[in-house]
């Protein structure tokens, strides 16, 4: 008789450890879910406008955000060289729009590398881009990059460097 207490004990105990664990694997994952939820992005895909440059006329972008022809022409020309990949980057500014960024002149070689494009639940595209400067150089540059987008991904667009 002792013996079937004693099982039925250790049964009971392993039982009820088992309803606590379980119950606190389903309150981590509920606050995994929800810090997923809060911070729901969403891909945008883009392409890299190449062989452009910035006219020495520009002082400043009012906005990263370019909508039209015409202000893109305002602050960027285009530089067509020779070869296969020559052309400058076609941009059908009634189905895509443009997001510019323009730094400061240097005399450092600089790359701004694109990382990611990303729309956020409150409806904001937000482009992440790292800065890399590199050796001195003879002459000063000034570093820019313009990624095209498709206009079915609208909303207002937020620059954030990666360091």
């Amino acid at each position: 008789m002792k013996t079937k207490i004693v099982t039925l004990a250790a049964v009971t105990g392993l039982l009820f450890a088992a309803c606590q664990s379980s119950s606190t694997t389903t309150g981590e994952n509920k606050n995994a879910n929800a810090a997923q939820q809060a911070s729901k992005t969403e891909n945008i895909a883009f392409v890299v406008a190449k062989n452009y440059f910035v006219n020495n006329t520009l002082t400043k972008l009012d906005s990263p955000k370019i909508e039209t022809a015409e202000k893109f022409n305002a602050a960027f020309g285009m530089a067509a060289t020779m070869g296969k990949d020559g052309k400058p980057t076609e941009i059908d500014f009634n189905k895509q729009y443009v997001i510019a960024l323009v730094l400061p002149e240097t005399d450092l070689a600089t790359n701004i590398e694109p990382l990611s494009l990303q729309k956020a639940e409150n409806g904001d595209i937000k482009f992440n881009y790292k800065v890399v400067a590199g050796e001195k150089q003879s002459y000063k540059i000034r570093p820019n990059l313009a990624i095209v987008v498709d206009k079915a991904n609208n909303g207002n667009v937020v620059l954030n460097e990666v360091k």
